[in-house]
């Protein structure tokens, strides 16, 4: 038993001495650039450049070649855009910097995890992420500050692989999941950071859901901007979702907003600051601040929509229960189901 134990101590101490293990997706030993050494320099960064390399490939070989060709694009954008945006202060990349490594490993991350999202919706329209990168000098003359980034990404229909009695609904939610998102990528603004992102979120099965983020900072600004939005698509009939969709009538409205300002005050207190009532009542009836589950009803405000900065996105999750009189028979129907 001496000798197995004195054998697996020497084994180990030999794996300790040779260094940490690669397994990024190209060969260590001929690493060159300041990217390449610092991918072998981390051995997060390592894995994480094989488990992409992993994705991508996997992504590629089930998307058309129209697809393919817009993804292989976002990834020349973003092998140019992440090692630039891990520099410090403009300085060329460290490979040896923990904090590099650490930004790197943060990018590969949010990449990886574009490449494995949902990979259809209506179980046979194929999705694929679309992704734009840049990044350049900031001409906004901040001495901390050294490059503008921006980023855009959302999911999109494959309308090359759609099944011909389903392209008109894949072009269709296509045309959605794009609007008021797909252009914000095109150009880079010098002097600010944003990045606007749209994923696929839970809801009611009659209903694709997807929540947007934006984020914006002017460089120099006191503290950046930040929003959230919901968009619906009501699949019986092919098109966004309507609040005629979920309520019935008119009287909602008042009720909603009724239930929505009592919780509100309860939870704000004095850093509640809506005037009145009706301008509660333009916000909550926007179902850009609806979420769905079949529990409840959430709705999510802004920032200085209803309270200071300082209050951060305050949020209002109403039971299917409390809203049920005023629902339609499809909506009560579902979420009346055990």
């Amino acid at each position: 038993m001496d000798t197995v134990l004195r054998t697996r101590k020497a084994i180990l101490l030999l794996m300790l001495a040779a260094g940490p293990v690669s397994a990024a997706s190209f060969d260590c030993a001929k690493a060159k650039r300041p990217e390449e050494k610092l991918i072998c320099a981390s051995p997060e960064v390592s894995r994480l450049d094989s488990s992409m390399a992993s994705s991508y490939k996997t992504l590629l070989q089930r998307l058309s070649p129209e697809a393919q060709n817009d993804v292989r694009r976002s990834q020349r954008e973003w092998l140019a855009f992440w090692p630039i945006s891990c520099r410090e202060e403009g300085e060329p990349l460290n490979p040896k910097s923990k904090d590099a490594q650490n930004c790197a490993a943060a990018r590969y991350k949010d990449r990886i995890a574009l490449f494995q999202g949902p990979d259809s919706v209506t179980g046979d329209i194929v999705l694929y992420p679309v992704c734009m990168y840049g990044i350049r000098q900031s001409d906004a003359e901040v001495e901390w500050i050294k490059y503008a980034q921006n980023v855009t990404y959302f999911p999109a229909v494959d309308l090359g692989q759609a099944a011909h009695e389903k392209k008109n609904l894949a072009a269709l939610i296509d045309r959605w999941l794009r609007k008021d998102i797909s252009s914000s990528g095109k150009a880079v603004d010098a002097a600010s950071d944003s990045e606007t992102g749209r994923r696929f979120i839970g809801s009611l099965s009659m209903l694709l859901s997807t929540g947007t983020s934006s984020y914006f900072y002017g460089h120099g600004a006191a503290h950046p901007v930040s929003s959230y939005s919901t968009q619906h698509f009501y699949l019986p009939k092919a098109r966004p979702m309507l609040a005629a969709d979920i309520f019935q009538g008119n009287q909602w409205q008042d009720g909603l907003t009724a239930l929505v300002e009592k919780q509100l005050k309860k939870d704000l207190a004095d850093s509640y600051y809506i005037d009145s009532r009706a301008d509660l009542r333009k916000l909550v009836i926007d179902t850009a601040h609806w979420q769905f589950d079949r529990n409840k009803l959430t709705l999510s405000f802004n920032p200085y929509e209803v309270a200071p900065y300082a209050a951060g996105a305050p949020s209002v999750s109403l039971p299917w229960s409390a809203l049920m009189p005023w629902l339609t028979v499809q909506v009560r129907n579902e979420v009346s189901r055990k």
